[in-house]
C-alpha cells in the first residue's frame, strides 16, 4: 500500500511549492503577530512609519525566504545522508515528499497562530510570562509536536523511496538532527 503512494510522479511540484509557501506564510504570521504585541508594549509610538513597523514587515519576508532557504537545506541534508546509507534516489523526487509533508508544520503553526490570538501580554517581563503562560507553552507543545510527526513521517518515505532498511532511514534523519541540536548545544556553552 505505503509504495503505491510514494510514486514520485504521482505528486504535482506545484502542490509541494503551494504547501510550503503556505506554511511559510503562516508561520511568518505567526511570529509578525508575536513581534506586533511584543513591540506594540516595547514602543509607545508603533505607527506605520516607524522603524517597527518596517522591521514587522522586513521580518515576515525574511522568514517567508527563510522557509524556502530551510526546506531545501534540510531535505538535500537528509538526502544526502540517506544517499550516504547506501540509498538510491534523486533529490527531486524526494524533495517532493519533503514539501508536501510540510502539511504537519503547518496544521501545528496554524493553531499555534489561533492560540496566539488570545494571549494578551503584561506591560512588563514579557519573557518570563511567555515562559510561563499556558497557552504560550500549548503552542510550543503544538509546533514541537507537528515538527516531531513531519521527521517521524520522513523515515518511511526514505525507507521506501530510497529502497534502505528502517535503521537506515531512521539514521538518515537522525543524523542531521542530532548533529544540528549538538552543535546548538556547543554553541550555546560559548554564546551564553
Amino acid at each position: 500500500m505505503f509504495k503505491k503512494i510514494i510514486e514520485p510522479k504521482n505528486i504535482c511540484q506545484f502542490w509541494v511549492v503551494g504547501v510550503v509557501l503556505i506554511y511559510g506564510l503562516i508561520m511568518s504570521e505567526y511570529f509578525s503577530n508575536l513581534n506586533s504585541k511584543v513591540f506594540a508594549i516595547d514602543a509607545a509610538e508603533l505607527t506605520n512609519s516607524s522603524i517597527y513597523s518596517f522591521f514587522i514587515s522586513f521580518s515576515f519576508f525574511v522568514m517567508l525566504i527563510t522557509v524556502f532557504v530551510i526546506w531545501l537545506i534540510f531535505s538535500f541534508t537528509f538526502h544526502l545522508c540517506a544517499i550516504l546509507l547506501g540509498g538510491v534516489s534523486t533529490f527531486g523526487d524526494f524533495l517532493k515528499y519533503t514539501g508536501i509533508s510540510y502539511i504537519l508544520p503547518t496544521i501545528g503553526f496554524l493553531i499555534a497562530f489561533i492560540l496566539s490570538e488570545s494571549i494578551l501580554l503584561p506591560n512588563d517581563k514579557i519573557f518570563d510570562f511567555l515562559n510561563s503562560n499556558k497557552t504560550f507553552v500549548t503552542i510550543n507543545w503544538v509546533i514541537n509536536i507537528s515538527f516531531l510527526l513531519y521527521y517521524f513521517l520522513l523515515i518511511p518515505i526514505i525507507k521506501y523511496l530510497y529502497k534502505i532498511n528502517w535503521l537506515k532511514a531512521i539514521g538518515a534523519i537522525a543524523i542531521p538532527l542530532g548533529s544540528i541540536f549538538l552543535l546548538g548545544q556547543l554553541f550555546s556553552k560559548f554564546i551564553f
